[in-house]
């Protein structure tokens, strides 16, 4: 036994000089106190055992990534169930699956393990992140082991590093094998070309084919411009070269697409199609989206000298590698929905981390009545878009039927539900109107569910409270009965503008009824309908409800993303509202802002037939500004990130131009604006060279310095922005500052996943942005040729270093963890003596039981005048006699208790007698 806190037997001196002084009644009772004194200061020390112990934890290690057999799944579980079979009581089991990420499936503090929950990004094999956060589920001087499911590739760094960390711990990590079969793979084993070339420049392309037999594949190369080159070659077994020759044509970036295909039966087809990107230097054009195709605006832009590109909108799939090929991008009227929830996501990315340009010209279809308000787009430009009490014309009323049906219960991401989103929308419309205007909302399944009356909203908390309460009930929607509420709730309302809007699933919509009457009826009480469909126009009840939307007067919104519900109501709101967009023909001057944009002189403009009501932003310059009471912006801009935003209000070719068609500086004035957005850009010296390559998957991006200058170039260290991304995933943006390799080099590291495209924009802190041709991998590296054998020898060599093993036969596992010594403490079973010894010593004071335990000596008398007998029945008279002639023998004197002069002594034996009898009736009546 040992002892924790052995400082407290210093106690023991002051105790055992208190136990001298303080008297207890009885020898026993001050064993008992000394030893209880003795067993607390013993608990205080913290009495502790070391015993052997082989109770521990296991880890095991799942691959999910996509370089696992396609069985994997069913195989790491039956694993896992077999090791949780096998777990002893006091041991702990801990799951963790791993592909891109890491992430743990079962704590040690769970019991059982009821199958994969987490969902990770399969295009990676971060192995050493799975085994660090492995050794960190593992205590610290516990016995403990990792095994590894897995068929050892791996991504990122090294994971021999979390090996060694193992064996220094004396944990050993297993594996088992679980690998794919090889079979014939007929691989794309690399494409190569340069990164970056200039206009008009001649290059190769170089493709390296594996096969392991001898076979004839077909080939076809294509760029994004169409194919380039196809034909049928045979290919000896090893590595096989195909070599391509291109042009580069305009500045931007030019993607290309190698496939390869056999006769025989690839099991790994995924890596017969490899991609490549390859950047054009040179200044990239704008990109004009418009939602007029008979605009002239980018045509006029281009008779100023601005390099413009027009797009149709079905050409453009938002993707990084699509964007790069452009310096900024124009939006002429036109509407958030046509560019989609991830496309605004990724513009916004786009402009703040890539230093990308954005301009966006007013209309019917542009800012609040366009449903850019509350969109991605929203934060980053330099107006807002609120719709003010102050300058509304007409107070608005507005019923709001929700559909609450059991499908508005699914989940929608975020952990929110489709009903949440729809309340969300809901409490958006309210957010917009004033305190004057009515907002009514009633929820439909297949009954009325009244949330609140069609009134003003005055204070508007605890209707906001009500609105987020709603939640799905079952039961489909009965559009009918839906419809039929909103009009008799809007039949109250006094606004001047009386509108509904109902919100159905695309889908799910029941109950026509007499619709058509009905909606009849409110357009003659000048009632408008809109109508937002949770779904696509090719579902079952699309035509239903946009035939409402139709005879309501109103708009149809279609949407398959439940997170664009708020924006879309907004956008209804705006429509509705008619103020945001101002009709009249309106004057506006320029003011000293418009020198920060362009250099030129201007004149007076002539008028605006129109613009968009919106308010200048904080921090933003404001360029151009109306004449009438609202003065707002007409021309306003800021800086968005690295990259610039400008907000043209008035409409630039179209109904509503106005005057301003007819101003002979118009082209200057619009391509001073889209100039502006393009920004400045970094240009490096003579001797100065940025290079980026891949390398294992790695962007290793340099910045290589003359090695003969007097100074370097740069007063702090330049950035890199990275922005990573792929097609329908929202970017994710990251920042990396470069770091001195050499005396000459600046260096920033980039890892590379999968299937996405990741663009490098070099900043500095005051000579502005460089951004780099975009790059991609080839496919997914989980889909290398030739990399079984090379992950059978990682796994053994992890298991080498760790002192782990191959694992065939998994039960054994627990009874191979280490044997560790492991302390036992005692003190709460010391604790408990202390408590039995305190009761034992109250027992005693009370009641003496102990003490009458113990055993007494008494004499043994043979006379018969002992015993009693009749007459005598309590042997007091031989009592008393007895006690007579101890006195005789002991020849006491006999006081005479009549005589005054002396002192009283008690008849001896009598009254002892009597005395001895009150002290046993005293004692019983204790007891």
């Amino acid at each position: 036994m040992t002892l924790l806190n052995p400082v407290w037997l210093l106690m023991l001196i002051p105790l055992a000089v208190l136990w001298r002084l303080i008297p207890l009644s009885s020898r026993l009772l001050r064993t008992i106190r000394a030893l209880l004194l003795i067993v607390l200061i013993l608990a205080l020390c913290g009495p502790a055992i070391v015993l052997p112990d082989r109770d521990g934890a296991v880890v095991v290690i799942a691959d999910r990534s996509a370089s696992m057999p396609d069985d994997a799944l069913q195989r790491q579980t039956d694993a896992i169930s077999l090791i949780q079979d096998a777990r002893p009581s006091n041991s702990r089991l801990s799951v963790i699956t791993f592909a891109q990420d890491a992430a743990i499936e079962l704590n040690p503090q769970e019991d059982q393990f009821e199958g994969f929950s987490r969902q990770v990004d399969p295009d990676a094999s971060r192995l050493d992140l799975a085994l660090e956060q492995a050794l960190g589920l593992i205590p610290p001087d516990h016995p403990g082991r990792i095994i590894m499911l897995s068929d050892g590739q791996f991504t990122g760094p090294s994971p021999l590093t979390a090996a060694t960390r193992a064996a220094s711990r004396e944990i050993a990590i297993d594996y088992r094998l679980l690998q794919r079969p090889g079979g014939n793979d007929i691989a794309i084993d690399s494409i190569d070309a340069p990164t970056q070339v200039n206009p008009g420049e001649s290059f190769f392309i170089h493709a390296w084919i594996s096969t392991p037999v001898e076979t004839t594949i077909d080939y076809r190369l294509t760029s994004d411009s169409g194919p380039l080159s196809s034909g049928t070659t045979a290919l000896n077994p090893g590595l096989n070269r195909l070599t391509f020759r291109d042009q580069s044509a305009e500045s931007g970036a030019r993607l290309y697409t190698l496939t390869v295909q056999s006769d025989l039966a690839d099991p790994l087809p995924q890596n017969n199609r490899a991609r490549l990107l390859i950047g054009v230097t040179g200044p990239r054009p704008l990109l004009h989206l418009s939602g007029d195709e008979q605009s002239q605006f980018a045509a006029l832009l281009q008779s100023s000298g601005v390099k413009v590109q027009t797009a149709k909108m079905r050409s453009i799939d938002w993707s990084l590698a699509s964007l790069a090929d452009y310096s900024g991008i124009i939006l002429e009227n036109l509407p958030a929905g046509q560019i989609g929830q991830n496309g605004m996501d990724m513009l916004a990315q786009w402009v703040t981390q890539a230093g990308a340009g954005l301009m966006i010209t007013g209309g019917r279809r542009a800012y609040g009545p366009g449903g850019y308000f509350k969109s991605p787009l929203d934060p980053i430009l330099p107006v807002s878009m609120e719709l003010r009490q102050e300058h509304r014309k007409l107070s608005l009323a507005i019923v709001v039927a929700l559909d609450r049906s059991g499908s508005m219960a699914a989940p929608a991401g975020g952990g929110k539900t489709k009903m949440d989103l729809a309340n969300l929308a809901s409490v958006q419309v309210l957010d917009l109107l004033g305190e004057m205007d009515e907002l009514g909302v009633v929820a439909i399944d297949s009954a009325v569910h009244v949330i609140a009356d069609c009134r003003p909203i005055g204070s508007s908390q605890n209707l906001r409270r009500k609105i987020l309460s709603i939640d799905s009930q079952g039961g489909g929607i009965f559009c009918y009965t839906a419809l039929h509420q909103a009009a008799e709730m809007i039949d109250q309302a006094t606004a001047g503008t009386r509108h509904i809007i109902l919100f159905a699933d695309a889908a799910d919509a029941e109950e026509p009824g007499e619709y058509v009457a009905l909606l009849d009826a409110l357009q003659q009480s000048e009632v408008t309908v809109s109508v937002v469909g949770l779904g696509t126009p090719s579902d079952s009840d699309a035509d239903f409800l946009s035939d409402i939307a139709r005879r309501g007067g109103g708009r149809i919104y279609f949407t398959q993303d439940a997170a664009e519900l708020p924006r879309l109501f907004a956008q209804d709101t705006f429509n509705v509202a008619r103020s945001t967009f101002i009709e009249d023909l309106t004057r506006f001057e320029l003011t000293a802002g418009m020198s920060s944009l362009s250099r030129l002189p201007f004149d007076a403009p002539p008028a605006l037939g129109g613009y968009n009501l919106c308010y200048l932003r904080e921090g933003a310059i404001m360029a151009g500004t109306t004449q009438d009471e609202y003065e707002a912006p007409v021309v306003a801009a800021w800086q968005a990130g690295t990259g610039r935003t400008l907000a043209y209000t008035g409409q630039a070719d179209g109904t509503h131009t106005g005057l301003l068609a007819q101003w002979s500086q118009l082209g200057e004035f619009y391509s001073s604006m889209a100039r502006w957005i393009i920004g400045k850009k970094l240009e490096l010296g003579e001797n100065t060279l940025l290079t980026q390559d891949i390398e294992n998957g790695v962007v290793k991006v340099r910045l290589h310095l003359d090695p003969e200058r007097l100074e370097d170039p740069f007063a702090e260290l330049p950035q890199i922005n990275t922005l990573r991304g792929a097609i329908g995933v929202v970017p994710q943006p990251q920042r990396i500052s470069l770091q001195w390799e050499d005396a000459d080099t600046l260096k920033a590291e980039i890892p590379l996943h999968g299937n996405e495209t990741i663009l490098n924009t070099l900043t500095t802190a005051s000579d502005g942005q460089l951004t780099l041709a975009p790059l991609c991998l080839p496919y997914s590296p989980e889909f290398r040729p030739g990399q079984a054998e090379a992950g059978r020898q990682l796994l053994k060599q992890l298991a080498a270093t760790s002192g782990g093993q191959e694992r065939l036969d998994l039960i054994p596992i627990w009874q191979d963890l280490p044997e560790r010594p492991r302390q036992i403490a005692l003190t709460s079973w010391v604790i408990l003596i202390a408590l039995l010894i305190f009761l034992t010593e109250i027992l005693e004071r009370r009641s003496g039981f102990l003490s009458q335990l113990r055993p007494t000596h008494h004499s043994v008398h043979t006379d018969q005048d002992a015993t009693p007998h009749k007459g005598d029945p309590t042997g007091k008279r031989r009592l008393r006699k007895s006690f007579a002639d101890s006195n005789k023998k002991m020849d006491l004197p006999a006081a005479e208790p009549d005589d005054p002069g002396q002192v009283s002594v008690p008849k001896t034996g009598e009254d002892v007698l009597d005395a001895l009898s009150r002290a046993a009736d005293k004692a019983r009546k204790r007891r």
